[in-house]
């Protein structure tokens, strides 16, 4: 229970005190998962923290419905999450839970469910369209399926927090050989116009993107979220395998020391020496993007 513990751990150093025992109680619930994945979050200056782990069967999912019980989360979203298992047949699904600073000293919690089945973007839409999402949201969301030239989705996501309309979240591969590195950032350069994102955000994604495209044949994600009846501004990329040295880059004087700060706090609490990913969010109307770190726990063979 190696993983588990440190995880436990982890969090311990990472969530108030006060707070720190109905977020353990939350882990608990997954403790034979995180022995096998455990992947540690960490966000600017430690918030947010959380965990992510995965599962593959109905005990998984009832679980992740617990979980979303005890984190006060709305009886629309564990209904949604539920009718994601039920859709995905409780395959090969991934539960995220995070605990955010709040106003006066307290946290607040979110979650996040994720299905790994790389459904056709046809299908994922018509589903969608069944749960309430316009179709103006719909057509953005094929948009940018056409952009990143793909059709099927890589996870078919919702995210959770109280008091807060459910987020669908959709991911999008993009395998990123040697011979495909140009052709990649072409269309990552036309998500950023699909956006309106310009300026100082997008000049900064223009110096870091290829550096932090690790050697050999890696994977890439681009990842948009939306309600039922909006579009979020904004669009994540995670870039796997990066050193927190590098993911210091992207930000300028007092933000790179944080950078390196915060992300070798991630790979310290899980015993790893770099970021399974790191994650690059643009957002219209900011100069430039946030960051945050995922750190995987190492696991026994």
């Amino acid at each position: 229970m190696q993983a588990f513990r440190q995880i436990r751990a982890a969090l311990t150093d990472l969530i108030p005190i006060e707070h720190a025992a109905s977020a353990l109680a939350v882990t608990d619930l997954f403790h034979r998962e995180l022995d096998e994945y455990a992947e540690l979050i960490v966000g600017p200056g430690g918030a947010p923290a959380g965990v992510m782990t995965r599962g593959d069967d109905a005990s998984f999912s009832e679980r992740c419905r617990t979980a979303l019980e005890l984190c006060g989360m709305p009886a629309a979203a564990i209904e949604h999450q539920r009718a994601l298992a039920t859709w995905f047949e409780n395959k090969r699904a991934f539960f995220k839970v995070e605990w955010h600073a709040a106003s006066e000293g307290t946290i607040e919690p979110a979650a996040a469910c994720y299905f790994r089945r790389r459904p056709e973007v046809d299908e994922v839409l018509d589903k969608l369209g069944g749960m309430g999402v316009t179709p103006a949201v719909r057509d953005h969301v094929r948009r940018v399926a056409e952009t990143v030239d793909k059709t099927t989705f890589h996870f078919v996501a919702a995210a959770f927090r109280p008091g807060q309309p459910i987020q669908h979240k959709l991911y999008f591969s993009q395998f990123v050989p040697a011979d495909l590195r140009a052709q990649v950032a072409q269309r990552l350069e036309r998500v950023f116009d699909l956006y309106g994102l310009d300026g100082p955000a997008r000049e900064q994604w223009r110096r870091h993107h290829a550096r932090c495209v690790p050697g050999g044949e890696p994977t890439i994600f681009v990842s948009i979220r939306c309600t039922g009846d909006e579009v979020a501004p904004t669009f994540k990329i995670d870039y796997p395998d990066v050193p927190p040295a590098l993911a210091s880059l992207w930000l300028d004087g007092e933000g790179r020391t944080s950078v390196l700060r915060d992300a070798g706090l991630a790979c310290d609490l899980a015993g790893a020496n770099r970021l399974t990913f790191l994650g690059v969010r643009f957002t219209r109307g900011e100069d430039g993007p946030a960051l945050k770190y995922y750190a995987d726990v190492p696991t026994a063979d």
